[in-house]
């Protein structure tokens, strides 16, 4: 003889999403911007830099590699994407960078560091100042 089996619980639990969050084995363990890269470092490091300079750099040391990976440099103008920069990180730890050409874009930047995924290890934000109208 059978015995029908019902599964009363079975389309809720279908239906109902799963969420795992884990967080990304990678680290942005420092993040800086600056006018040019020296030695692996920053100079000339701020978060406002005036209407004479050319271009800037955004360094990122990442901690937590096992083996070869990369992380992406997402730089942001006035609120829209502008460039996606995908970079290295072939150690721990490891520093990399990227340029950004910002002459003639006087406004808010925003540089965003995203892991191999998207899930986001840090942003910093900067400004380029207009020039002054004498």
């Amino acid at each position: 003889m059978m015995f029908p089996v019902l599964f009363l619980g079975l389309p809720a639990l279908l239906a109902a999403p799963v969420a795992v969050v884990e967080g990304s084995p990678l680290r942005a363990t420092e993040m800086a911007v600056c006018r040019e890269i020296v030695d692996r470092g920053c100079d000339s490091e701020g978060r406002t830099f005036g209407p004479d300079v050319e271009s800037v750099a955004f360094l990122t040391k990442v901690e937590g590699a096992t083996g070869e990976a990369f992380v992406f440099h997402v730089w942001s103008f006035e609120g829209k994407d502008v460039q996606r920069v995908r970079l290295p990180v072939r150690a721990s730890p490891y520093r990399t960078w990227s340029l950004k050409r910002v002459k003639d874009q006087p406004g808010h930047w925003k540089i965003e560091v995203l892991d191999p995924i998207g899930r986001s290890l840090g942003v910093v934000e900067f400004t380029v100042q207009p020039r002054k109208i004498d």
